[in-house]
């Protein structure tokens, strides 16, 4: 076999191994994450109504009521809650169901079991089953949550196969590169071999070609050549696995702020005695901090990973800084800093969620470099939104890179108070994706202003 088929094959086998290791980890990533997702989002609806279930009717529950009476109304509180997925059941059977599954059939529970999933192939379709026990009077009563996530199962197998076929495109085109650069490569060798074969053959006036770049000079960047073409086919997987590894950590850095006021919120109707308006104020508030952050996942997703085209439109700016205010005054409180709101701008041509990300990300991490007792104001001025404190500023040779993934000014502190080096990435992410100006000012000790400066669109 000749040199450059043998060259060509030892080329397109660690090419094929490369693109096959990559788009396999890449798939079962996805895969994952796809069906973690589907998993989490059954698990967090069975566990809120189970608990609001159990805090109805444990709440109103009458122990004089006789057993008829009792069952009337754990019905009836089961279904101010209940949608088509849910399922209420005790030791007798149903109570309450509008699925043709009956739950208990694959998925049995104890008295107060805990939280516990089965995830199986129902009557030809792909079904996730989550309950859990709660008991109401002493009396036992199951919980279950019903999805038909076949749907899901087939987006991945669509995904796969798209996948599977791009490449294998891929890699056909690779292949092809692979082979015409290094038979191009070789040919040197080539003339170098008939070279030789006149000499041999008695032709001994011939002569080679020597210059001082020589031919296994002039070899090895043509090899060079075939190698920028198959490290731009990695580049583009390592990049797509970068943009990923930001996403998932954008995604869990988002949920810090969300999550610490849902837990608030859970933690007061746990263990408070509300009133009827102020336990509903706290769940209509987790609601939309859950709303907002399954938009916020998938809009990041789009941006970060996907790259789309965001669809900004005219939005009110004080509805922004109240969202923005809801969502940082229970973490800044806890830090012993004031929010100021200063809003000038009725509304502003804008995609919502992210620039509420942003905005959330700025003040967090303003607070994060305030002291107790100071304060910071988020304010809005013509197509400017600004965010200013007084706290420990950045130095002037940061100031460049603290839009760099997981760069962070001082590790120490950022880490004493949860940071990542995310935050402002994203932020910038969000304001390129609106044509926007991030604009840094700051003076060590004095603190640090930052300013989203928006495109002026003509009215």
């Amino acid at each position: 076999m000749k040199l450059w088929k043998k060259a060509s094959l030892i080329c397109s086998a660690v090419f094929i191994a490369i693109v096959a290791v990559c788009c396999t980890l890449l798939l079962l990533h996805a895969k994952n994450s796809i069906l973690a997702f589907a998993y989490t989002q059954a698990e967090d609806k069975q566990r809120n109504l189970a608990a609001s279930f159990s805090e109805m009717a444990g709440y109103y529950a009458d122990e004089r009521s006789s057993l008829t009476t009792e069952n009337a109304f754990v019905l009836y509180c089961f279904s101010r809650f209940a949608d088509a997925s849910s399922v209420l059941m005790d030791n007798n059977g149903e109570l309450y169901s509008q699925v043709s599954v009956i739950p208990s059939d694959y998925l049995p529970l104890a008295d107060n079991s805990e939280q516990s999933r089965y995830a199986g192939s129902i009557n030809g379709r792909n079904v996730l089953i989550v309950g859990s026990g709660v008991t109401i009077r002493q009396n036992p009563y199951f919980v279950y949550v019903v999805e038909d996530v076949t749907a899901v199962y087939n987006d991945i197998a669509q995904m796969i196969w798209r996948f599977v076929l791009i490449s294998f495109a891929g890699i056909a085109l690779g292949m092809m590169l692979i082979i015409l650069l290094v038979r191009q490569s070789m040919r040197p060798l080539h003339e170098l071999g008939i070279a030789a074969k006149h000499i041999a053959s008695g032709n001994y006036g011939e002569r080679a070609a020597v210059y001082e770049n020589d031919e296994v000079g002039e070899l090895a960047g043509d090899f060079n050549a075939m190698a920028v073409a198959v490290e731009s086919h990695v580049n583009e997987l390592t990049e797509t696995a970068e943009r990923q590894r930001i996403f998932i950590g954008g995604v869990t850095h988002e949920f810090k702020t969300p999550l610490t006021t849902m837990m608030l919120h859970a933690d007061l109707l746990q263990n408070a005695c509300l009133t009827g308006a102020e336990t509903k104020t706290s769940l209509t508030h987790i609601e939309q901090q859950c709303k907002w952050l399954e938009r916020l996942t998938q809009k990041l997703l789009k941006l970060i990973c996907l790259r789309e085209q965001i669809d900004p439109k005219e939005e009110s700016v004080p509805l922004l800084f109240n969202r923005v205010l809801k969502s940082t005054v229970q973490t800044l409180e806890q830090r012993g800093v004031t929010l100021v709101v200063e809003c000038k701008t009725e509304t502003l041509v804008m995609d919502m969620d992210l620039v509420q990300s942003a905005l959330i990300n700025l003040v967090d991490n303003a607070g994060k470099a305030s002291m107790p007792g100071q304060r910071i104001v988020l304010r809005a001025y013509e197509n400017i939104l600004e965010v200013e404190d007084h706290g420990c500023g950045i130095p002037e040779d940061a100031i460049v890179r603290i839009t760099d993934p997981f760069y962070m000014v001082d590790k120490s502190r950022s880490k004493r108070k949860g940071g990542s080096g995310l935050g402002l990435a994203l932020v910038n992410e969000i304001v390129a994706a609106h044509g926007a100006k991030l604009i840094v000012e700051s003076v060590m000790g004095s603190g640090t202003t930052i300013k989203i400066v928006m495109p002026v669109t003509k009215r």
